[in-house]
């Protein structure tokens, strides 16, 4: 690249070495042009922000302005959209899709290459331009050259006129533009051949020298000046730019001065140079610093995907989701952390996209074998689902409700089936198990209702007893009695929280007894009596032997209960005897004693009243054995 040293090699009016210096500044001045448009960090934009941000640059700048602008711009968007069909086809594959089906354009892929070829299409018209002015910049030069060579050669101009046209040729020649880049050099080495020959002239003649080189000399004190406001200039960027184009001016416009004047302001404008120069050195640093340690970041979170890739290879689906987080995140901090230095830009991208091509593989992998499984389970699902359908109308209430819930407890250890049959198969399993409850529900409330009503019939039995008055008659009051604990008893059931009631009930009926003064003794007869008057009556074959059954099992609890209480006596060896806790146990133990005398006196009446009921029956064939 040219520096403004080197256009400054030959500040002091001879003929330069390289005829073209002024050509290529106005190439470089161009092309650093483009930088006073300042450049984003275009690879933290997501792509909606990236196609605004293309939209707004090509409408309010020229085309030739924005080469790396869209190349920059460009490069993101590319790395955007194959993340993004990366994403959306993890997603399809954990949605049970095969991989090699998978199709997917971002929708704003065609909308981001409509612009960028709208951008290029300007950019193709800038360079036929380009071409067209460049070819007509060509005649202007030729035509400025002739004009010059005139004027050392035919001069018909007093001095005053020659130096006004001459410095109008300088003008001309410096507004020219640029020419075709193969006859540059040719034209630009033609151009300072005259000049220098013009130059020739003038040294010999003093007062048109002596003009011209006033004249340079405050151009070059305004060039100085102008120099001096761009070492404060904020945009280090832009004093580089208009520097350029003050090297070309001092050049083309500025040279030659008197000699004591020369290297003064020649010294002064070098060292204003060097000054912002050393601006841009510094903010190249900081750049250079920004970016290494921008690489050193990518670096380490690339790090950190190969090590949650290898560290996932034994992953169960919870553990995969959270390593699908993690990965994420750390991709949307590598996509939102600066540039890195050129040489390591595409090292560091391809890093980062084997890192995440390795991740989502073995992801892959995992999932393709989960669909497997997951098939196997949807299998077992259906079948529960069938297990509840069939049910779901049942009547068999104790049964199903069993099967239902354990069918329930079935369904949660059944592990995950295919995404897009999920919803589906769990709302039809609850629908058959909701449409078996709620019908049980119903049934409920209705045996509750009738439960209630029992309490109800109880409740009034209660009542009947408290307010009943003896009539004098034992065996009148006691068939009475007798009458109303059948009626309680055919009474069904009452609510769980009620039960208690059976012991009101007889409690009241013990009250009434005692008001007879009956005994035990006379109260079992009686009892026993009526279920004997009944058994005679034929309505109830098997009422004897159910009342047997009955008693000897009461016998036989009484026994166990006997047993445990003198196994708790035998703990209370050492115990004073006139303790109240072993006299209750004592007289427990005494009350239970009784009443399984008691009941085994009553069981040898059922026996002795089975026993005379069968001789009864049996026939009687004296008679058909005489001779």
């Amino acid at each position: 690249m040219i520096t403004d040293m080197d256009n400054l090699q030959n500040a002091d009016g001879k003929s330069p070495n390289n005829t073209n210096e002024s050509y290529k500044s106005e190439a470089i001045q161009e092309e650093q042009n483009q930088n006073v448009i300042p450049l984003k960090d275009y690879e933290k934009f997501d792509l909606e922000i990236l196609l605004n941000e293309a939209r707004i640059l090509l409408k309010n700048h020229p085309a030739q302005e924005l080469k790396e602008h869209f190349s920059l711009i460009r490069e993101a968007a590319k790395n955007k959209m194959a993340l993004d069909a990366a994403e959306k086809r993890e997603q399809f594959v954990n949605e049970g899709g095969d991989e090699i089906h998978f199709r997917y354009d971002s929708p704003l892929k065609k909308e981001f290459y409509v612009i960028y070829e709208d951008y290029k299409k300007q950019l193709s018209f800038f360079y036929k331009e380009t071409e067209r002015t460049e070819k007509e910049n060509l005649e202007k030069r030729l035509e400025i050259i002739e004009e010059l060579k005139a004027l050392y050669q035919d001069p018909q101009e007093n001095n005053q006129n020659l130096f006004r046209i001459f410095r109008d040729l300088k003008t001309r020649w410096h507004n020219a533009g640029r020419v075709p880049a193969a006859q540059a050099n040719n034209v630009y080495r033609n151009y300072f051949f005259h000049l220098d020959n013009f130059y020739k002239y003038l040294d010999m003649n003093k007062e048109l020298r002596e003009l011209d080189m006033s004249h340079n000399l405050e151009v070059r004190q305004s060039i100085i000046k102008r120099a001096e406001e761009l070492v404060s200039e904020e945009n280090v960027q832009k004093a580089l730019n208009e520097l350029q184009y003050l090297h070309r001016l001092w050049k083309e416009e500025a040279v030659p001065v008197a000699e004591e004047f020369r290297e003064v302001t020649w010294n002064q404008f070098k060292e204003l140079t060097n000054k912002i120069h050393n601006r841009k050195a510094e903010l190249n640093e900081l750049l250079k610093k920004e970016q290494e340690d921008n690489l050193a970041k990518k670096r380490a979170i690339v790090q950190s995907i190969n090590e949650i890739t290898q560290n996932s290879r034994d992953n169960k689906h919870g553990d995969w989701q959270k390593a699908i987080r993690k990965v994420n995140d750390l991709r949307e901090e590598f996509l939102k952390t600066g540039r890195v230095p050129k040489p390591h830009n595409n090292e560091i991208w391809d890093k980062f996209k084997q890192s995440t091509r390795n991740f989502n593989h073995l992801k892959n992998t995992f999932y393709k074998n989960l669909k497997s499984n997951q098939e196997d389970n949807l299998q077992q699902k259906i079948a529960l689902i069938e297990i509840a359908k069939e049910h779901a109308e049942s009547t068999d209430w104790n049964k199903s409700v069993k099967v239902i819930k354990q069918i329930q407890e079935d369904w949660k250890k059944v592990g995950h089936v295919p995404r897009k049959h999920s919803d589906r198969v769990w709302k039809e399993f609850k629908k058959y198990c909701n449409q078996f409850f709620d019908r049980y529900k119903k049934r409920n409330e209705a045996e509750n209702e009738k439960l209630e009503q029992n309490l109800s019939e109880k409740k009034q039995l209660i009542e009947t007893v408290k307010n009943y008055t003896t009539a004098g008659d034992k065996e009148k009051d006691l068939t009475w009695i007798f009458e109303l604990e059948k009626s309680f008893n055919s009474i069904g059931k009452v609510p769980m929280k009620n039960i208690n009631i059976a012991n009101q009930f007889r409690e009241e009926i013990d009250k009434k007894v005692k008001e007879l003064a009956i005994s035990d003794e006379e109260m079992q007869d009686f009892r026993l009596q009526a279920i004997f008057n009944k058994a005679k009556t034929g309505k109830n074959a098997h009422l004897i032997d159910n009342e047997i059954i009955h008693t000897k099992k009461e016998i036989d609890d009484l026994d166990k209960e006997i047993i445990q209480l003198d196994n708790n006596i035998s703990f209370f060896s050492g115990t004073d005897q006139n303790s109240p806790l072993l006299k209750n146990v004592y007289k427990e133990l005494e009350e239970k004693k009784n009443k399984r005398n008691d009941l085994n006196q009553k069981l040898r009446k059922l026996y002795q009243y089975n026993s005379e009921e069968n001789n009864e029956k049996e026939p009687d064939n004296s008679e058909d054995n005489q001779v």
